[in-house]
């Protein structure tokens, strides 16, 4: 058994596809099946079950992923060990993060990182929650910023900030003239929202336990990935859509009396690193949680009093 035979055979779980995996890895796939082979014969037990069409892992080879993955993480994490006892900083630092987040976060720390750790690459990519855990599992990102709570086996969790849910509200809508607005108040067939499989969506589910879609009495209906795209739909075509609070941040002067807070309690969701706790959390990773809450306004690092909504993500 060598380290490549772990490797290939981890990357292979991922697909259970022996022509997607050799591609993947840039070998052929005779040469792939051929290495897993070996690990079959050395261990004396089958790793993957032939005879299901698609291929799947054999129970002794979900158990034997388990430990080589473990395996090939603590070396990947000995190679790096110079740069988690040095005390210069610099390397890559591989960072998930949700849609729904990344524009209004990334802009507030990556000025002061840049300027206080120039040596530290920041290589950072938009994902769904489950797209973040799962590449976690993988290694393939070292820390997520996501929103919380979620239930996810072999990853930790820090605590980062809380911000309200607020609602953006168009000035030919009849509630622009409210200060706080009541959820029982609210007419769904008014309220633009966001791609269904989406954290945020899934919260904003929970907060107005909204109708399946053949309930809802509308002539036009707009979904979109993008917050920013549904603040411009309000503010052109009317309505209203749930905003979280970074997003009210950059809103122009003349919308802000669009932002309209809740009456109590105030729907509130947790924004959270996630790590894999089998590498534990990395040097890298400790600087860069380190400028998220430093750049975050200071009434946003303590917990909020409301309801704190959960995206009902269990993975």
């Amino acid at each position: 058994m060598n380290i490549n035979q772990l490797k290939y055979f981890i990357e292979f779980a991922r697909f259970c596809n022996f022509s997607k995996t050799a591609s993947q890895l840039g070998i052929s796939q005779p040469a792939l099946s051929l290495q897993i082979q070996k690990l079959e014969d050395e261990f004396e037990y089958q790793l993957v079950d032939r005879t299901k069409k698609p291929l799947s892992l054999t129970p002794e080879g979900e158990l034997f992923f388990e430990k080589a993955l473990k395996i090939v993480q603590q070396i990947e994490d000995l190679n790096n060990l110079s740069l988690e006892i040095e005390d210069q900083v610099e390397g890559k630092l591989k960072v998930g993060i949700i849609p729904t987040l990344s524009p209004y976060l990334v802009p507030l720390f990556i000025e002061n990182l840049n300027r206080n750790f120039p040596k530290l690459f920041l290589d950072i990519t938009e994902l769904k929650t489950e797209e973040i855990i799962g590449k976690l599992n993988y290694n393939e990102l070292d820390v997520g910023i996501l929103s919380t709570p979620v239930q996810a086996k072999n990853i930790g969790f820090v605590s980062l900030f809380y911000e309200e849910f607020y609602l953006y509200v168009s000035d030919k809508h009849e509630l622009y003239k409210k200060e706080k607005i009541d959820l029982k108040s609210l007419s769904f067939n008014e309220l633009w929202y966001l791609r269904e499989g989406n954290c945020f969506q899934n919260q904003v589910n929970s907060i107005c336990q909204l109708p399946d879609e053949g309930e809802l009495d509308s002539s036009f209906r707009y979904i979109s990935y993008s917050i920013e795209s549904l603040k411009r739909i309000v503010e052109n075509q009317g309505g209203m859509t749930f905003i979280p609070e970074l997003a009210t941040m950059n809103v122009p002067s003349d919308y802000e009396d669009m932002i309209k807070t809740f009456i109590e309690p105030k729907p509130v969701r947790e924004v959270s690193a996630a790590y894999l706790k089998t590498s534990g959390l990395k040097k890298l990773a400790s600087i860069l949680i380190n400028e998220i809450i430093d750049c975050v306004p200071i009434k946003m690092r303590a917990e909020k009093q409301g309801q704190l909504i959960d995206p009902k993500l269990r993975l």
